[in-house]
């Protein structure tokens, strides 16, 4: 599987990048917004790890533009609730808070990520409104 990290914390990213490489995954990392474009346009992810706090540059729409992988939101900031929804309605498909403190958290989210796709429990995009 190809998998896309887009997150600027370089610990998390790193340590799942890790987790995923051990299962035999193919892991990009991408710390910032302006090179998620281009990492999906080439990269073609079928998983998609991303900050939430990234979402409000465009990165979900550019994934919807591209194959519409699933999609792991990840969140530390739960007082930021709006942000987190606006990201949501825009095509996550789960939520994960941070600090993920075992990787079976990850792991556990990719399986629920995974298990929706093949289901098809979110293949209609919401409208986002501000």
């Amino acid at each position: 599987m190809r998998v896309l990290i887009l997150d600027p914390d370089w610990r998390f990213a790193r340590r799942a990048q890790g987790y995923l490489e051990s299962l035999a995954h193919l892991v990009v990392v991408a710390p910032h917004a302006h090179e998620a474009s281009q990492k999906v346009a080439h990269w073609q992810p079928d998983l998609v790890i991303v900050a939430a706090e990234l979402c409000d540059s465009g990165v979900l729409e550019d994934l919807h533009a591209a194959e519409n992988p699933p999609a792991v939101l990840l969140t530390g900031w739960m007082d930021r609730y709006a942000r987190v929804w606006r990201a949501w309605r825009r095509g996550g498909h789960e939520l994960l808070m941070k600090p993920v403190f075992t990787i079976e958290e990850l792991h556990q989210a990719i399986v629920t990520v995974l298990e929706n796709a093949v289901v098809g429990t979110r293949t209609r995009r919401l409208a986002v409104s501000a």
